[in-house]
């Protein structure tokens, strides 16, 4: 955490998201500003009523002085009206700001941080921890300004009136400045409690969502109910510590006020019987004494909202200062179109230290070429992907994309110029149309047409009553395995692009399925630079280059005939799934 307080990096993080509506910031406070005067005035009509109008016993001025108060009251309400509505403005469009800010930010990272945090967490943090400090944000905040002035012209007041009076409600104040310092750090502690145990409960609620069928399947709906229990019961006793507190810390504050108040009673009525006050005096110290006590109350207040607000912004700020180790070099140059010629060049990679995934590696993958990538699981395919997309950077050598070297290039000049279909599809939850037109939303009908025919989709599309305006659920649950992949190929195949990685993207397949699919990839691939990886070697024999790993090493290269005449660690692994063919050639 950085060394400056939260507190003030949260007040200065949120006026940075109040520019350009201080007018608006502006009338609150003059709201604000006439609230404080008509309350510092409305005491002085009982004043008035009680020295003036009952002893002379001024019956026709009662009427009058009713209008006043009662004008008073309703000027009041309308600038609290005027004062609340503008900052609920303000508050909104800031924290929107700020939301639109951290999820940008949070877009901006890379995988490396994903892996590390889990999603419900940093739900919880665009979400609810955001929330909190729209609290913060309120007319509430801004009156401590107009209560502070109030405060000192009541007090310079209440001096002027009767400084004895005055001195012994004074004297309570350090009470109440000591009581609120040592409530503040243990609120704040305890609201910092609840967000991690909100956090935890939100992260077994994401995970046990999106894995309903696997919970399901497995028949384990107790064993998670009891998790979630757990955290739930965690979540109520944080969040009962942190309210006792702060309850606690109201009523102790009150007291204070009353103390304040029954001093000045008993010692004002005792002046009053030595003719030393009058009676109006007195019921006008006691209104203004309640006025005094108004802002202390609201500072109680505040510092409860402050310190919940601290806690939930800690967790924002660790988010903000985040920052991707993938970006942009200060030198980085937009990649014309793609021809797809990408060579690795001496490269050394590893996720985590000491444990190499390439190493020494050279690979070629020429322009509109074929190259195909097998091999045992781990031994480097998915990613040699990554790498080509710079989802992670290398540790060391160098990786040319059509002879730019990958650390120059715009990521987004990259990246948008690479298609990709994989075993597992990602389809979020919203129309057929919708999920085709990912990768470009401005797609006419027409194109997302053609590209759902050229996939081999537009049959099982056009089978559903609502055809391409059909929602497809979550991750496309109404959709089968091989639907799914062929809107994946469609996706691909609407943006035209010149390199294309297929990461097993017909392993989980049935025969049919794969079939359609391998169609739909006839079409797609003519004229275009494609890296395949596979388990299926059927999938790979036509091409052009197939490239053979182990423990991140090329131990073979070359084609299908080339391969199995070599009789090495791609013939072995050929026979294991065509036992036939070495019957037949037997």
């Amino acid at each position: 955490m950085n060394k400056r307080q939260p507190s003030s990096e949260m007040f200065r993080e949120l006026l940075a998201h109040t520019r350009g509506q201080w007018p608006l910031i502006l009338l609150a406070a003059v709201a604000l500003g006439a609230i404080s005067i008509l309350e510092f005035w409305i005491p002085q009509f009982t004043k008035i009523v009680f020295d003036e109008l009952i002893p002379n016993r001024r019956y026709d001025a009662l009427l009058k002085m009713g209008g006043y108060m009662i004008g008073a009251a309703l000027l009041l309400g309308v600038f609290r009206f005027c004062s609340g509505f503008m900052m609920t403005l303000v508050s909104q469009r800031a924290i929107m700001r700020l939301r639109n800010m951290l999820y940008r930010h949070t877009l901006s990272l890379d995988l490396q941080f994903f892996e590390r945090n889990r999603t419900g967490d940093l739900m919880n943090r665009l979400t609810s921890d955001v929330n909190q400090l729209q609290e913060l944000m309120s007319a509430d905040t801004l009156s401590i300004a107009a209560d502070l002035v109030t405060f000192i012209a009541v007090c310079g007041f209440l001096l002027y009136v009767d400084g004895e009076l005055a001195l012994l409600v004074i004297a309570t104040f350090p009470f109440l400045f000591f009581t609120s310092r040592y409530f503040s750090g243990r609120i704040k502690s305890a609201y910092r409690r609840v967000r991690r145990s909100s956090a935890e409960m939100s992260n077994h609620l994401q995970d046990t969502l999106s894995g309903i069928q696997m919970i399901k399947s497995f028949a384990t709906e107790n064993e998670a109910e009891r998790q979630f229990i757990r955290w739930s019961e965690e979540s109520r006793g944080d969040t009962v510590t942190a309210s006792r507190l702060s309850t606690l810390f109201a009523p102790i504050i009150e007291l204070l006020n009353f103390v304040g108040m029954t001093l000045v009673l008993l010692f004002g009525a005792w002046q009053v019987m030595r003719a030393q006050l009058t009676v109006g005096d007195i019921v006008a110290f006691l209104a203004y004494l309640r006025l005094l006590q108004g802002p202390v109350r609201s500072f109680s207040r505040i510092v409860s909202r402050v310190q919940q607000s601290a806690s939930a912004y800690e967790r924002i700020y660790e988010l903000l200062k985040e920052q991707p180790h993938i970006r942009n070099s200060t030198d980085a140059v937009a990649l014309p179109t793609v021809q797809g010629d990408i060579f690795f060049d001496d490269v050394y990679f590893e996720y985590e230290a000491n444990a190499p995934v390439l190493q020494d590696f050279h690979l070629h993958l020429r322009a509109n070429q074929v190259t195909a990538l097998v091999g045992s699981s781990g031994s480097g395919k998915s990613t040699i992907a990554h790498l080509i997309l710079r989802l992670y950077d290398v540790q060391k050598g160098t990786i040319f994309v059509d002879g730019h070297p990958l650390p120059q290039v715009a990521l987004d000049s990259l990246r948008r110029q690479v298609g990709i279909v994989s075993q597992d599809v990602i389809l979020f939850n919203g129309t057929i149309r919708d999920n085709i037109a990912y990768g470009k939303t401005d797609a006419s009908e027409a194109e997302i047409e053609a590209a759902a025919r050229a996939a081999n989709a537009l049959e099982f599309i056009e089978a559903f009553p609502q055809g391409y305006d059909t929602l497809i659920g979550e991750r496309g649950v109404k959709l089968s395995g091989g639907q799914k992949q062929r809107l994946s190929i469609a996706r691909a195949l609407l943006r035209n692009p010149r390199l294309i990685i297929l990461d097993e993207a017909t392993a989980a397949l049935d025969t049919e399925s794969e079939q359609l699919i391998q169609a739909a990839l006839a079409r797609l691939l003519p004229g275009r630079t494609c890296l395949v990886i596979a388990h299926r070697l059927s999938t790979i024999r036509n091409a052009d280059q197939i490239v053979v790993l182990e423990k991140g090493e090329i131990v073979e290269a070359g084609n299908h005939e080339q391969l199995l005449r070599r009789a090495g660690r791609y013939k072995a692994l050929y026979d294991k799934q065509f036992p036939q063919a070495i019957m037949e050639t037997g």
